[in-house]
């Protein structure tokens, strides 16, 4: 009972071995017979050449992917940097704009304390001008 025949030639057998090395050799499909299923068929040709090629273009779209993720990877790596530089000069400028702050705070206390002292020697001014003032001040030169 023949589980394979050639369908361009008069090639068959039993065994499955033998099948696939006369279809390597040849170029020829062999057909199962009997329940066997093809060991190539008319189509299997067809099926090898439709496999490799959805094998080269998963191969292709895993390459193309694993491209575009390596670089969306560096980009991400880039702005991170990036960021982590603007995060640095952010501080760096927090850091300038307390110390203004702090000095500004002291101006207006200079500024507070230099205005009250004037107007602390306008009055005395004021007081020694007047002719309250002015007799003590005198009183006070007297030998």
């Amino acid at each position: 009972m023949t589980h394979y025949q050639c369908g361009s030639c008069s090639f068959q057998s039993d065994h499955l071995g033998e099948t696939e090395q006369h279809s390597q050799q040849t170029g020829h499909v062999c057909i199962g017979k009997d329940g066997a299923g093809p060991a190539g068929g008319k189509f299997g040709k067809a099926k090898v050449l439709v496999k490799a090629g959805v094998g080269v273009l998963a191969t292709t779209a895993i390459g193309v992917l694993a491209w575009k993720y390596k670089g969306l990877q560096e980009e991400h790596e880039g702005l991170q940097e990036e960021h982590e530089g603007l995060q640095e000069e952010h501080e760096e400028l927090q850091t300038k704009h307390e110390g203004l702050l702090s000095m500004a705070a002291g101006l207006v206390t200079q500024l507070a304390e230099s205005t009250a002292e004037k107007e602390s020697l306008k009055s005395e001014n004021d007081y020694l001008k007047s002719a309250t003032g002015a007799s003590k001040t005198l009183k006070s030169y007297d030998c």
